[in-house]
């Protein structure tokens, strides 16, 4: 019998990696919850080649940040704890003024403010650890959520690029226009480029409110040499 690329407690990792619903997970992997939840609880539950593909293929993929703007993000990530507010916080991600500070787009200052949204009706806890929270609503992950790993090895979750920016620009009104505005110009200097017909594209999804919202910070005229 051909050993397994993967056992079950490295799906079990994976899983935990990924900030993954079960319904999500199983959606992802293309297979039914009940399977997922057996590979999950079961070690004698075989795990398929094909099923260990889909979930690496997944984590590289999520991975969008690239070149010297992802070991940006990478290094503060691990300066700001990150992975350990990604444990305590099993299905969020971290956005908007967080993802642009750890993306190095704005002079804000984090101190121990943490932005984060998370898919699924969980707890909201005001506090973890020594990090304060604000939290955002999102239905839509798995689009634009990195699973990324930090300069330490450990791994945690944030915006890409374009989700942070449709964030930014959603929440503008209670961000602070000044400081959205920064974080957009700060976007546009940076190596890697965005990618603005995702970022329209997506916002056209969640409403004329938002496409409207978008459209403001755009023009700021920060975008006009990408257009």
């Amino acid at each position: 019998m051909p050993r397994r690329v993967w056992t079950n407690s490295q799906f079990r990792l994976w899983l935990a990696a990924t900030g993954l619903s079960v319904p999500q997970a199983a959606a992802v992997l293309d297979v039914s919850e009940r399977t997922l939840k057996r590979i999950r609880t079961d070690e004698e539950v075989s795990i398929k080649d094909s099923i260990t593909a889909a979930a690496q293929s997944y984590l590289q993929a999520s991975r969008t940040t690239v070149g010297t703007d992802a070991e940006q993000v990478d290094s503060w990530a691990s300066q700001a704890g990150l992975a350990d507010l990604c444990v305590a916080l099993p299905y969020a991600h971290v956005t908007a003024i967080t993802s642009a500070i750890a993306r190095g787009w704005t002079s804000a200052n984090s101190a121990k403010l943490r932005q984060v949204a998370q898919p699924i009706r969980m707890p909201q806890p005001e506090t973890v650890s020594e990090f304060r929270l604000e939290w955002y609503a999102t239905s839509d992950l798995p689009w634009g959520v990195e699973c990324r790993v930090d300069s330490d090895g450990r791994p945690y979750r944030i915006a890409s690029i374009e989700r942070t920016l449709l964030e930014l620009a959603a929440y503008e009104g209670f961000l602070g226009a000044d400081d959205v505005v920064e974080c957009f110009k700060g976007a546009q200097a940076a190596e890697q480029r965005p990618d603005m017909q995702m970022v329209r594209r997506k916002a056209r999804e969640r409403g004329p409110e938002i496409i409207e919202k978008v459209e403001y910070c755009f023009a700021s005229r920060p975008w006009e040499s990408l257009e």
